[in-house]
C-alpha cells in the first residue's frame, strides 16, 4: 500500500507565496498606464484639433474683413494683430464664442497681412499656437509639448 504524504502540497505552496499579489501589481500597473495614455493621447488629439480649428476660423473671419468689408462687418488689417483669445482683443471676441471654450482661452493667435495690404486677392495668414500638458509626459520627461497651426488664404473683399 502507497502512502501520500500529507504535507507535500503544502510545502509547494510555500514556494509561490505572494506571486499573485506581484503579478496583480504588475498587470494593474499595466493597465493604469494604458488607459492614462489612452485619455492623455485623446486629449492631445483635441487639443490639435482645436489649434486646427481656430486657426481656420481666424483666417476665414479675416478674409471677409478686409478694405471693402461693408458698414456691417469692422475692417481687419493690414498691420499684424498678435492676442490670446481670452484677452479683451476685438477679433478675440469674435474668436472666442467659436473656439471651443476654455480649452482654448490659452491659445496665442497671430493675424498677419502677408502682402501687406487688406485688399481683396492679398494673402491673410492665422497663426495659432498652444501646449499640451500631458500626464504621462511626468513619467517620460516631455510634458509640455507645442501645438501650432497655421492657414492662409485670400481675402475676398
Amino acid at each position: 500500500m502507497l502512502k501520500k504524504p500529507l504535507l507535500t502540497p503544502l510545502r509547494q505552496s510555500h514556494k509561490r507565496r505572494g506571486a499573485a499579489l506581484l503579478e496583480a501589481t504588475v498587470i494593474m500597473g499595466a493597465w493604469t498606464v494604458l488607459f492614462v495614455g489612452i485619455f492623455d493621447f485623446g486629449s492631445a488629439t483635441l487639443k490639435r484639433n482645436l489649434v486646427s480649428h481656430v486657426a481656420r476660423q481666424a483666417v476665414r473671419l479675416a478674409i471677409v474683413r478686409g478694405a471693402d468689408a461693408g458698414p456691417e462687418l469692422p475692417v481687419w488689417g493690414p498691420t499684424t494683430q498678435t492676442f490670446l483669445i481670452s484677452d479683451n482683443h476685438p477679433i478675440a471676441n469674435v474668436l472666442r464664442p467659436i473656439s471651443g471654450g476654455s480649452a482654448t482661452s490659452r491659445f496665442e493667435v497671430r493675424l498677419e497681412w502677408i502682402d501687406g495690404g487688406n485688399t481683396a486677392e492679398q494673402r491673410v495668414r492665422a497663426t495659432v499656437t498652444g501646449h499640451f500638458s500631458s500626464l504621462l509626459g511626468v513619467v517620460a520627461g516631455s510634458r509640455n509639448v507645442p501645438l501650432q497651426a497655421r492657414s492662409t488664404m485670400p481675402i475676398v473683399h
